[in-house]
This record gives C-alpha cells, structure tokens and sequence, in this order.
C-alpha cells in the first residue's frame, strides 16, 4: 500500500490516544483493525477497516462483534468480499479514496459562513444535522452528541467540527482530523441539508478546510468520499482517485 493511500485508509483509525473512551474497544494489529461501540448499534461507529488475515479465519471477527451489528470495509479483494457475502453481509455502499496536495488552494467567494463547533449547543447542532440527513435514531443520536462533546474535550485534539449557515440557518455540517505526524488533512465526514444541495454548501466547508491545512504545513488532503455524492464535487476541486473503499453490512434479508 502505498503512502498517500495508507493515510486515506488510516482516516478511519489513526485518533488521539486520548480519544478511546471506555465505551470503544480497538483491536489494532498490522493485518487487523476493529473498532467496536458499547454505546452505539450504527454499523458506522461498528466496523472493521483492516483486514489482511485469510479468508478462513473471519469467523473470528463476527465473534467479536457478539452479534452487535457492523461494517467490513473491504479495499479490492474479491475473495474476501465472496466470504462476506456467504456470511450474510451484503454490498452496501462504495466510497472512493481521495487525495489533493494543498500547495495551491483558495476560496470561492459564497454567502454561507463557516464556524467551528465550539459550544455545547454547536455540539447539539452539529449532531441533530447529522441525524437529519443520515437517518439516525434517538440512541444513536444522542451517542453522537456525547463522542463529539467528548472529542472537544481531548488534550491532544487534532481535529473538530464545522457547521455551515446560509444567514442564522444552519444546513451542512463537515468534520475533521489530522494525522499523527501533521502531514494529512482527513476529512472525514460532512453533509449538507436536502433544501440547500448543489448551491456551494459542500465546496464552502471543504475550500475553508484545505486553506486551514495549508496554513498548518500539512501537505495533503485526504477522504472516503461516498461515490456519486460529495465524490464528484472533490473532483472538481482538485481531488484524485488512489483505491477504492466497499462498505459491506448485514443483510437484512438474510
């Protein structure tokens, strides 16, 4: 694997050491990376991002789970994609590993204002945003609301969260991190209201992030960007394509 797809795969593991409450549990080998949630049944806070072991042996990782629904993010192996499938997951979604270096970036000029999530009721904001577009229930939502509170708390924070408002009315949210060494940007998530989709929203959030990197001396940029969604945007804005990312969950059929 090479560097740059190395830190658009360490997106989904490379956190603070401070930042594993007693709720999360991580497995974290070279060829097996879990993350499991006490507190949350979201196949996106319950995932395996790495996986280099044999096919054979990943009734181990469905035992570790102990029935708690998650997700296998699988970076092209077929094999291993046949094995899920003969194990009642199912093809998701597909995101594509993005990168951009930052050494010319700037801002288009947009009415929206971008602020950084500082307060407890920022934290209520970008959470109830975030819920409202990805379908979150009442457990799951309040989850999200004490990790984010939780994060701005850490003392070795390197990342943190952004809403976006067209005048007083909030409708994106994005958030960030950057990696151990400072070298990467991970943005590593956003979204934007229903109502305010394709008027700038999303490039607003990621230009000001990119200038923010810049000025920090990182040199690249990196995402899972969810293909067909904010994928093509990235495109346009500078953003190359270096692996592509399967997200892979439980069938609810089966």
């Amino acid at each position: 694997m090479n560097y740059i797809l190395e830190k658009i795969a360490a997106l989904q593991w490379d956190y603070e050491p401070s930042f594993v409450p007693e709720c999360i549990h991580f497995v974290q080998k070279e060829d097996l990376i879990m993350i499991k949630n006490l507190r949350s049944t979201s196949v996106h806070a319950n995932r395996v991002v790495r996986y280099n072991k044999p096919v054979e042996n990943i009734e181990m990782v469905f035992d570790y789970f102990e029935g708690r629904p998650f997700s296998w993010w699988v970076i092209e192996n077929k094999e291993l994609e046949s094995k899920l499938s003969e194990h009642g997951m199912t093809h998701h979604d597909t995101y594509i590993g993005l990168a951009r270096t930052l050494e010319d970036v700037n801002v288009t000029p947009e009415r929206y204002r971008i602020e950084n999530v500082t307060t407890k009721e920022d934290v209520c904001l970008h959470a109830k945003l975030s819920a409202e577009i990805w379908g979150y229930d009442e457990k799951n939502l309040e989850a999200a609301i004490n990790e984010r509170e939780s994060y701005l708390n850490l003392p070795d924070r390197r990342g943190g969260f952004v809403l976006a408002f067209d005048e007083d009315t909030p409708v994106g949210y994005s958030s960030y991190r950057y990696s151990h060494d400072g070298d990467a940007l991970y943005m590593t998530g956003a979204g934007v209201l229903q109502s305010h989709r394709g008027k700038g929203v999303y490039r607003k959030m990621v230009e000001n992030r990119l200038v923010d990197a810049k000025e920090k001396g990182s040199s690249i940029a990196v995402t899972q960007a969810r293909y067909g969604t904010s994928e093509p945007i990235l495109r346009k804005l500078g953003f190359q394509e270096h692996g592509v990312f399967k997200q892979y969950i439980p069938d609810e059929k089966a």
